[in-house]
C-alpha cells in the first residue's frame, strides 16, 4: 500500500502529478480534503483556519492571534516559533484580527493526525502540508520534490488559471513563501532540504509526461 508525499514549487505541476499518479496505482490525490479534515476535527469552518494552511499561511496573522490570546489570560507576548523579533514596521496594532479559541500546536496536533491517517489508506498521495516530515520515517512512502524554472512555472500557471503575467508572478511568490514559512515554523524545516525526499525532479528538464514513468519505476511499478 504505498504512499507517496509531494512537496512543490507553485507551478511545478505538482497538482497534475500528484492526479496522474494516484490513477496509475489506483488510489486517490488529497490536497484541500486535508484542511476541510483538519476543520471536521477541530469543530471549525474552513475560513477560521485560513491564516494556518499552507497555501495561505500568514505568519503575522497566527502570532497575532495567538498574543492576543496569551494577553487576554494575564500572559506575555512571546513569539510562538522563536524566529526572533517581530518586524513592527507597518503592522496596524488596532488590525481586528479573529480571536481563536486553538493555537498553532493543536492545529499541528491535529494535521499531523490527519496526515497519519491518511497514510493508513491504500494507494494515497498527499500534496503538502508537512506530509514529507510527519511520515519521514514510515515504511513505504515515497517522498517527492518537484521544482521548475521560474520562467516555465510562471507561463504554467498563466495557462492553468488563466492569470495574466503580473498576477501569476504574485501568486507564484505569495504561496512559495508561505509554504517556506509554514514548513519553518511548524516543523523546523528547510523546504528545499534534499534530505527530506528520496527523489527529486525538475519539471524544466523532465517533461511531466516523462516524470510519471520515473516516479512509478522509483516505486518499483
Amino acid at each position: 500500500m504505498p504512499v507517496v508525499t509531494i512537496s512543490r514549487e507553485t507551478g511545478s505541476g505538482g497538482s497534475f502529478i500528484a492526479l496522474k499518479l494516484a490513477e496509475a496505482l489506483g488510489g486517490t490525490s488529497v490536497d484541500k480534503e486535508i484542511i476541510h479534515e483538519i476543520a471536521q476535527k477541530m469543530g471549525r469552518d474552513q475560513e477560521d483556519l485560513k491564516d494556518f494552511d499552507q497555501d495561505s499561511y500568514n505568519r503575522i496573522s497566527v502570532f497575532f492571534q495567538e498574543a492576543l490570546a496569551g494577553i487576554a489570560q494575564g500572559g506575555h507576548v512571546f513569539h510562538p516559533f522563536g524566529i526572533g523579533p517581530l518586524d513592527w514596521d507597518g503592522v496596524n496594532l488596532f488590525h481586528p484580527y479573529p480571536e481563536q479559541d486553538f493555537n498553532h500546536q493543536e492545529y499541528s496536533d491535529v494535521l499531523r493526525q490527519v496526515i497519519l491517517d491518511l497514510a493508513k489508506k491504500n494507494n494515497v498521495v498527499i500534496l503538502g502540508r508537512g506530509g514529507q516530515v510527519i511520515l519521514r520515517n514510515q515504511p513505504d512512502v515515497l517522498h517527492l520534490r518537484l521544482v521548475a524554472e521560474r520562467p516555465d512555472r510562471i507561463k504554467r500557471l498563466m495557462e492553468e488559471q488563466k492569470l495574466d503575467e503580473e498576477k501569476a508572478l504574485a501568486l507564484l511568490e505569495q504561496r512559495d513563501e508561505s509554504a517556506q514559512k509554514f514548513l519553518a515554523d511548524f516543523f523546523d524545516v528547510d523546504w528545499n532540504d534534499p534530505h527530506l525526499y528520496h527523489l527529486s525532479l525538475n519539471t524544466s528538464l523532465v517533461p511531466l509526461s516523462e516524470a510519471l514513468p520515473i516516479i512509478l519505476r522509483t516505486m518499483g511499478r
